[in-house]
């Protein structure tokens, strides 16, 4: 189980380094908006799908990219 929270933080420090940490999130931990640099834009739906284009690249499985959202969240709550 150790080997998945690592492998769970680094991709979820890859998302937040694809978004350059411009990701807006309330206190609660919900996601508002995403700034994607690859496609150079404000979303606010947006980070379901670099959570998911980044998950599939670490050949994560569907029903495990929740857990990838949870330590995006704690990761960014924590800097906060």
């Amino acid at each position: 189980m150790a080997n998945l929270d690592t492998l769970y933080r680094n991709v979820a420090s890859k998302v937040i380094q694809r978004c350059h940490g411009s990701i807006k999130i309330t206190k609660h931990g919900k996601i508002l908006e995403v700034y994607d640099v690859n496609r150079h834009i404000w979303s606010k739906g947006l980070a379901g799908l670099i959570i998911k284009e980044e998950c599939k690249n670490a050949d994560l499985r569907e029903w495990e990219f929740a857990s990838v959202r949870k330590y995006i969240i704690e990761e960014l709550l924590d800097k906060s």
